[in-house]
């Protein structure tokens, strides 16, 4: 697990790394994550760098190894995952109900469980993640689309 925290908002780092773990753990994944922690400004240019969408969001995913649930060979590195990146700023101002450390939870567990093949493209998928999003954190926010 790596984390850089590249913002000025106060966040429980420990607590985001244990949420990424927990989640990664509940299918098994073996592997790296990268977690980023970023500033409006930054999310904005990799959601419209990566996914063509303009403004800022509150987090995105960028798989590579996605899920492996085998330990490497004695001799090879441990897959990376791949890497979820957060924007608590902007959590703040979408969050109504929950304080920032349950908000930054919940998109911990979307980011990681997008990063093992999880989806909401559909209302069945959005169900099966909402499923492990409660699984992980005891909440969940996926919708359909």
């Amino acid at each position: 697990m790596t984390l850089s925290n590249q913002q000025k908002v106060g966040v429980d780092e420990v607590r985001i790394a244990q949420v990424a773990k927990r989640t990664a753990a509940l299918y098994g994944a073996k592997g790296e994550i990268s977690i980023s922690i970023v500033d409006t400004a930054r999310i904005a240019d990799l959601n419209a760098q990566y996914m063509d969408q303009d403004g800022p969001t509150d987090v995105l995913s960028f798989p590579v190894d996605g899920l492996i649930d085998e330990d490497p060979k004695d001799d090879e590195p441990p897959p990376l995952i791949g890497e979820v990146v957060i924007c608590p700023e902007y959590a703040i101002n979408q969050q109504s109900e929950h304080d920032i450390d349950a908000e930054l939870d919940l998109l911990i567990a979307h980011g990681v469980l997008h990063l093992l093949g999880l989806d909401h493209d559909t209302e069945a998928n959005a169900q099966l993640m909402r499923e492990a999003e409660v699984a992980s954190v005891g909440r969940a926010g996926a919708q359909a689309g």
